[in-house]
């Protein structure tokens, strides 16, 4: 499995990779139209705020940061119509799991998108146990 940082600070905010070649979420943020660009920024000011925060992203408001799979426990980051959901990771302290980025059009976040979350999740938690997971400084 490969993660490659988004932001190492006081937290380290991490982005699942499918490959050493490719991150689905970066590549789906660089990809979005330029009427969400407000919204990009929002998100990665979001993520700065809690790389650099002591806390995390524990004291962030709900209208910006909440768990959206209680069983699971998984969160997403609110950025105007663009969602980035996460996990924390339950190895390492101050670590968070970016999975997947979507656009939401509805009032319900979709199933397909939270199963998504929860199956990087758990493939994570495999993965590390066996000592497999690989950080990316840079996509190739």
């Amino acid at each position: 499995m490969f993660l490659t940082p988004i932001k190492i600070e006081k937290w380290g905010v991490l982005a699942y990779c499918r490959s050493e070649t490719s991150c689905d979420l970066l590549k789906w943020i660089a990809g979005l139209d330029e009427k969400y660009s407000g919204s990009r920024r929002r998100l990665f000011a979001i993520i700065d705020q809690v790389a650099y925060d002591q806390q995390g992203p524990r004291l962030l408001p709900d209208d910006i940061c909440h768990q959206i799979d209680k069983n699971n426990q998984i969160y997403e980051f609110i950025a105007g119509k663009l969602r980035v959901l996460w996990f924390y990771s339950p190895f390492e302290r101050k670590v968070i799991i970016c999975t997947n980025g979507f656009l939401k059009k509805s009032q319900k976040t979709k199933s397909q998108d939270i199963k998504r979350a929860i199956k990087i999740k758990k493939r994570y938690e495999k993965f590390y146990k066996t000592n497999q997971i690989k950080i990316i400084k840079e996509l190739k």
